[in-house]
């Protein structure tokens, strides 16, 4: 099980010996994030008492990600010093993740607590660079992340060439605290016949038949709502498995205005992600035109239809991979 914590100045001391490593290994394996081999351990441990008085004058936040047995694998950091006219803002720093530990979801989780952080912080827009064309390129992009733009040349490589960067943003939604919870509560009901209405009128069937209460009891499932700052709910979803490796998503529902649908999309995902599936699978209706976007929007990429789905023309699934 993987877990987050945000570190003070005096833990990111404590633990400038395991981040270093962390460091040291993601430079070592070709990471472009500020540093070029030859790159030693002292100096990874240098760069962490670094950040430990920056975050202490309250320039930066840090989140690091450990393992089952206590070891670093991931750490992340928000860069919050700005101009006063950029107050709103905070800048994605140094995310990494030790090679031992990819493909778990740890960035995802890592990402998660870090907007989350900024959130409440009152950062409305999140801002980042990274190598054109890589992996983490991807990850943000399926993170919401938008592409303002690549800069040539920008970063030497460890060839000794110039590589691209890209620089992507994610404006954020109003602030909702998103919490699993029963499905059979007053709130629950109330925001999953909301959802029933909604997709009566515009697809001409409420979906009920395609859920439920009893697919989320299921250890490896969850339902989850979504309050806004009064603890209104605004939002509900649920995660339901498909197979070993796959969990589907249902009810997913923001009350309009609420902005609640990427926060409730963004903690199925780091659920899932931390229940051990590799990919998260979904269905709407074509005609629900507004969904389809949101779910393009939010890094789903469309997949043949799957299950009940299957010769059913009117459907359109999509899939992303979590793990």
């Amino acid at each position: 099980m993987i877990t987050i914590h945000e570190l003070d100045g005096a833990g990111l001391r404590a633990a400038a010996n395991q981040l270093a490593d962390v460091l040291h290994d993601c430079v070592a394996h070709g990471a472009s994030v500020g540093f070029l081999p030859p790159f030693g351990v002292p100096e990874a441990h240098r760069f962490w008492l670094d950040v430990a008085g920056q975050v202490e004058a309250g320039a930066r936040t840090v989140f690091v990600a450990r393992d089952g047995d206590g070891s670093m694998c991931g750490t992340v950091q928000l860069a919050l010093a700005t101009p006063a006219n950029g107050a709103h803002r905070a800048e994605v720093n140094k995310m990494l993740v030790h090679t031992r530990s990819r493909r778990r979801g740890v960035a995802r989780l890592l990402m998660a607590a870090a907007e989350a952080r900024a959130r409440a912080l009152q950062r409305t827009l999140l801002v980042l660079d990274t190598w054109t064309g890589s992996g983490a390129q991807q990850l943000y992009a399926g993170l919401g992340f938008r592409v303002t733009g690549d800069i040539p040349q920008f970063a030497r490589l460890d060839d000794g060439t110039l590589g691209a960067t890209t620089v992507m943003y994610k404006l954020l939604e109003p602030v909702c605290d998103v919490r699993e919870e029963d499905p059979a509560s007053a709130d629950a009901r109330a925001l999953m016949d909301e959802l029933s209405a909604t997709l009566q009128d515009i697809t001409g069937d409420a979906g009920t038949t395609s859920f439920d209460i009893a697919s989320v009891h299921d250890e490896r499932a969850a339902f989850v709502i979504a309050r806004d700052s009064s603890g209104r709910a605004v939002g509900c979803g649920a995660l339901r498995p498909l197979d070993a490796d796959t969990a589907e998503i249902k009810r997913m529902y923001a009350r309009p205005g609420s902005g609640a649908g990427a926060a409730i999309l963004a903690d199925l995902e780091a659920r899932a992600a931390m229940l051990g599936y590799r990919a998260v699978w979904l269905e709407t209706r074509k005609v629900n035109t507004r969904a389809v976007r949101f779910y393009d929007a939010q890094g789903y990429l469309r997949m043949p239809n799957y299950g009940k789905y299957v010769g059913i023309d009117a459907a359109v699934c999509f899939g992303k991979r979590v793990g």
